[in-house]
């Protein structure tokens, strides 16, 4: 009797077996067709899954970016049977997901155990320099370049991050290039360095190397067109510039390149054009403002240009008022009425549109100088600028115009 349970048992754990390998084997078709809904739809039908089952239901949400649903899948996995692989796994889901520090600390975990896994020392590395930890990430790629050192992306991401911390990324860029004269990253980065360093011939080497390889990358038509405005070749700058245009690429540093090289070539309408472009952006830039009033000068514009050049002015000037009327508030409270005279008198000049400074200025003079036309000038000034701003400081400027102008004329009968 108990033979004939054991023989009943094992062909249903046969049967249960051959059963679910058919599952998977039917989702795999679906998998090489593309319908990874149909595959969950397959494996999900399974009421007791088995390890790879749900192996098998990780990989695909892992696959379509539903992490969260992968977490799920790889956790039951781990519970079954835990494994270094299923946690690095794991580890790439939270990273995928944005959960930065479970990521590293699973990853980590799993290369103490795994010291040769290189694959998981590289992702680990570049997960460390995006989260700030650029020491540990050096050091892991410092053993990865001695592993592998015919491997330009080590030398590469070294490269990147030595320049996190402000050290020299020379060495590892050039390695990078040496290993591989088509990699495109290091060529911008030392097309960059170069730029830096004001060694502009070894700059365009890399730059016409890249854009040998990528004619519409736009970082090398970037400094491409910048490199020749710097050697005045104001024409060749255009025609990078209008090959970026071509891009639809279009930021403010283009229009500005625009308009300089338009002047440079003595054509004002173009470079006029340009600079309002970049002033649609921000109306305060203050260079392009100055810019655009060189060109009026040019054209003789000189009506416009002594308004451009005004403007450029206004906006360069820090507005601080606001301080100077906090600090003559707390003056007052320390009984300090002639700094605090000054201080609203200050904030008021630098910033002619705060009419509360000239209010106090015109009443703290009113109390603290015997000359009252010294309130008298403020208050009506005021008036003649900011009635329409408050009613009841309006109303109170005219009164007191109103009586100190009596008092004036009355002091003036006395003495006569």
């Amino acid at each position: 009797m108990l033979r004939k349970v054991f023989v009943l048992f094992f062909i249903l754990f046969i049967s249960k077996t051959d059963a679910q390998t058919s599952v998977l084997a039917v989702t795999d078709e679906f998998l090489e067709k593309g319908n990874y809904q149909l595959a969950l739809e397959q494996l999900q039908t399974e009421e007791n899954p088995s390890i790879e089952v749900l192996n098998k239901l990780a990989d695909i949400y892992q696959k379509t970016g539903n992490y969260t649903n992968a977490i799920n899948y790889y956790n039951q996995v781990y519970a079954i049977k835990p494994t270094d692989k299923v946690k690095e796994q794991l580890g790439k889901c939270y990273q995928y997901t944005g959960n930065s520090k479970k990521a590293m600390q699973l990853q980590s975990e799993v290369l103490k155990d795994n010291p040769d896994n290189l694959l998981l020392q590289y992702n680990l590395a570049k997960l460390y320099g995006a989260n700030r930890k650029t020491e540990k990430a050096i050091d892991l790629l410092n053993r990865l370049v001695v592993k592998d050192p015919e491997n330009p992306n080590y030398h590469y991401e070294l490269g990147e991050a030595l320049e996190k911390i402000k050290k020299n990324p020379l060495s590892p860029y050039l390695e990078a290039f040496r290993l591989d004269t088509t990699h495109v990253k290091s060529m911008y980065q030392l097309a960059k360095y170069y730029n830096k360093v004001k060694v502009r011939d070894s700059a365009d080497i890399f730059i016409d190397k890249g854009l040998e390889i990528d004619s519409e990358n736009l970082n090398f038509l970037q400094l491409k067109a910048q490199n020749q405005f710097l050697k005045k070749k104001y024409d060749t700058t255009i025609v990078y510039l209008k090959r970026l245009e071509a891009l639809n690429f279009k930021t403010p540093f283009v229009n500005k390149l625009f308009g300089l090289s338009y002047f440079k070539v003595d054509d004002y309408e173009n470079a006029l054009l340009y600079f309002k472009k970049v002033m649609k952006v921000d109306f305060k830039d203050t260079n392009t403002l100055f810019n655009i009033g060189l060109v009026y000068v040019a054209m003789k514009d000189y009506k416009n240009a002594e308004m451009t050049f005004y403007m450029s002015i206004a906006f360069q000037r820090p507005e601080y008022d606001k301080d100077y009327f906090e600090l003559g508030k707390v003056q007052l409270e320390l009984k300090k009425v002639k700094k605090a005279i000054t201080s609203f008198q200050k904030g008021y000049d630098n910033n002619q549109r705060n009419y509360q400074l000239l209010f106090q200025i015109a009443m703290l003079s009113d109390d603290y100088y015997k000359d009252k036309k010294i309130a008298l000038r403020h208050y009506k000034e005021y008036v003649e600028n900011y009635s329409s701003k408050d009613e009841k400081s309006t109303l109170y400027a005219k009164s007191r115009i109103k009586e100190i102008n009596k008092e004036l004329f009355m002091k003036g009968k006395e003495e006569e």
